[in-house]
């Protein structure tokens, strides 16, 4: 095949699947993003082995004769303590005399010093340094010496508890941490849950549970579920608590993303160049690369929620009538999965349920409307019989029965409330929310709840199956309204009771941690984390440089800063590196104006109605953005993660109805995904932490994003 024949292949129609030659144009695009992804990612060695030390305990380092030592860099794990520093003079004869002699300095560990190399400056020529604890637990994996920019030879000859390992990993000793060594922004939060989840488990398989709930690590990032923090654990088992490590599993999700955007893109359009350029612009987007390159769990919830979205177009293009049942229920299950792992990654993709539950209910309403219509203007005489499974809700049913009972007690018993309510008396209210939490205990964590609704799910799911087994052979019933009322049957068991039991089981790690030896216990303390959960979000006031409103998201108008540095060459000439999440100008600003416009044609074009593509994709844009101006709390331009890909789907979908009216403007998507190359390729010292001149900083800050901030330290 020529290359004009491959271009005529390339631009037609062949169907939403997917062709050899859509899986050739996606390996290569993952694998020139996978090469460019995992350069530089992190470290692949770093001291492991740790000191862990109390108050009165030490350890005597000794250099190769007397020398200056200018600074001392500790390599910390999970510890808060503080460190005495003292040189030979705090030596009396061969006794260490530290209360009578005064440090060289103090060194304090704290939560934000693990896994990153701190400093320490002195100014002392000596043999010997002493590091003694004062107070607090000191844990370091690993300490450096250095005289200027020279690392001097140390070794350990006397300590306690094992200190030998302070100097026993040389060689991973970084000439200058960076990045590259250390952990950066949020990652203190997740990689260390991270760890700590993998160091319980192992506890777990070692000594048991009861040694874990009173030897292990507690849980330290609790403000979003576990999942996201399970996925990067998994980095950590295969490549150790090193940056590369903790940073591999977003990073693989992130060459993910790129294939579920193809593959969606690709049933979108039905073509192979519309996908190719939808998988191509997304991997040229800033935010997409650093975002995915850092150890926190936004890459997860994106991942589910384009999944979610994926399964449930799917669902909504099928015809009810012509496809197999069980098909489309399958289609509703998947998408029913990928928003109970979504849910379990972050809360976020809660948002993006409501979303599904739009497209469900309007694709119900319309297929319910569709069925009677068709039925009604049918003679009476050749009607089929539409019978009904009335057993399949009979879950749904008890779940209404137990709210209304339950909330109505609540009601009766609590007449002061209602009077707090209309006299607006703040403080009962807020006593009367800690009393509904209570009172919502008695219910919802309780075993015979969970029990009945699941037992009447099966028998549900039970007689449902019979009830296709007695009717579908019979040629005087129609099916087609009971197939499609029990769908909402179904949702209760996808979209709820799935969901449910992947939260519980994906938060396994508080189960542990609370020594929990019945169901009951492991509920108990699962809805208390979700209750803290939820008012920490609630009752946060902090501000930040970084933060800003939704409405500045579309232009990127504030980055997140996460990391900055700086070197200078031997000339003088000075050097500064960042890592921020920002958006790539070029696919961003085209986005948001496109999408716009996509809308206004939308609405003034009455072929375009018929396309239900357009509809999914603008519900996962205000799925994905309108919560947000619900949102008091400081939030950041990364909760518009899970939002672009479908401004930019929106935009490209104007692009295509565009190109079938007038096919000589095809050009165009090619135009605009080389210039979001080129692009990506000056901006990537901003997400990948590269040295650069001060000049080219400044073009960066102030050239390529004109409407936002890069917040280029050092400038």
């Amino acid at each position: 095949m020529d290359f004009k024949e491959l271009r005529k292949a390339i631009k037609a129609e062949d169907g939403r699947r997917m062709t050899k030659r859509d899986y050739v144009l996606l390996l290569i695009l993952l694998a020139v993003y996978s090469l460019v992804a995992f350069l530089n990612l992190g470290a692949v060695v770093s001291p492991h082995t740790a000191w862990t030390a109390e108050p009165g305990e030490y350890a005597i380092v000794a250099l190769d004769g007397v020398q200056n030592v200018s600074e001392i860099r500790f390599y910390g794990s999970i510890a808060e303590g503080e460190l005495a520093i003292y040189d030979d003079s705090a030596f009396e004869g061969e006794y260490f005399l530290p209360d009578e002699t005064e440090p060289l300095a103090v060194f304090k560990q704290d939560d934000g010093d693990m896994y990153k190399w701190k400093e320490q400056r002195l100014d002392v020529e000596t043999q010997l340094l002493i590091l003694y604890v004062e107070s607090g637990k000191i844990s370091l994996n690993e300490i450096a010496l250095f005289d200027g920019d020279t690392q001097l030879s140390a070794t350990v000859l006397e300590a306690t508890n094992g200190a030998e390992k302070l100097t026993d990993e040389q060689s991973a000793v970084p000439a200058d941490p960076s990045y590259l060594t250390d952990m950066y922004f949020d990652e203190i939060y997740h990689a260390r849950t991270a760890y700590e989840i993998v160091k319980n488990d192992d506890l777990v398989r070692e000594a048991g549970r009861e040694a874990a709930a009173y030897d292990g690590y507690t849980i330290y990032e609790w403000t979003h579920p576990s999942l996201g923090k399970l996925f990067i654990a998994v980095g950590v088992r295969l490549f150790g608590m090193t940056p590369f490590g903790w940073r591999f599993s977003g990073t693989f999700f992130g060459v993910l993303i790129l294939a579920v955007l193809y593959v969606f893109a690709k049933r979108i359009f039905r073509r192979t160049d519309y996908a190719f350029v939808t998988a191509g612009l997304f991997a040229a987007d800033c935010m997409h690369f650093a975002q995915t390159r850092i150890a926190t769990i936004d890459t997860y919830a994106l991942f589910f929620t384009l999944l979610m979205f994926l399964f449930m177009g799917d669902y909504i293009a099928e015809d009810f009538e012509k496809r197999p049942y069980w098909k489309k229920l399958a289609l509703l299950g998947l998408s029913g999965l990928m928003f109970g792992l979504g849910a379990s990654s972050k809360w976020t993709c809660l948002y993006s349920g409501a979303g599904l539950a739009v497209l469900y209910f309007g694709d119900l309403i319309y297929n319910l409307v569709r069925i009677l219509r068709e039925r009604r203007r049918t003679p009476k005489e050749e009607r089929k019989k539409t019978p009904v499974n009335v057993l399949a809700y009979v879950p749904v049913v008890f779940v209404l029965v137990v709210l209304v009972l339950h909330f109505a007690g609540v009601w009766i018993d609590r007449g002061d409330y209602r009077h707090a309510v209309w006299n607006g008396h703040a403080q009962v209210m807020r006593t009367d929310a800690a009393y509904g939490v209570d009172t919502i205990q008695k219910v919802f964590l309780q075993p015979w709840f969970y029990g009945t609704l699941f037992v009447l799910i099966g028998v549900a799911i039970a007689s449902a199956v019979v009830f296709r087994l007695l009717y579908k052979k019979r040629g005087d019933v129609d099916l087609s309204l009971n197939n499609l009322l029990m769908t909402p049957v179904w949702c209760c068991l996808f979209f709820i009771a799935i969901p449910i039991v992947l939260y519980a089981v994906t938060n396994y790690c508080y189960y542990i941690t609370d020594n929990c030896k019945t169901l009951a216990d492991a509920m108990k303390t699962l809805w208390e984390k979700q209750i803290s959960m939820y008012r920490y979000h609630a009752d946060l006031n902090a501000t930040h440089l970084c933060q800003s409103m939704w409405y500045q998201w579309p232009l990127a108008q504030k980055a997140v800063w996460f990391y900055s540095g700086s070197a200078a060459l031997d000339d003088g000439t000075r050097l500064v590196a960042n890592i921020s999440s920002t958006g790539n100008p070029v696919v961003w600003y085209v986005s948001a104006f496109g999408a716009i416009l996509a809308i206004v044609a939308w609405f003034r074009n009455r072929e375009w109605k018929k396309d239900r593509a357009f509809i999914v994709v603008f519900v996962g844009i205000l799925a994905g953005l309108l919560p947000w101006a619900l949102v008091t709390r400081c939030v950041f331009l990364y909760h518009y993660f899970s939002t672009i890909p479908f401004v930019m789907l929106l935009t490209l979908l104007l692009l295509f109805h565009t190109e079938k009216k007038y096919p000589r403007i095809g050009w165009l998507k090619w135009a605009w995904l080389c210039a979001a190359v080129i692009v990506f390729l000056l901006m990537l010292p901003v997400m990948s932490g590269f040295l650069i001149p001060i000049n080219y900083a400044k073009f960066i800050e102030n050239v390529l994003t004109p409407f936002g901030k890069v917040y280029y330290v050092g400038l």
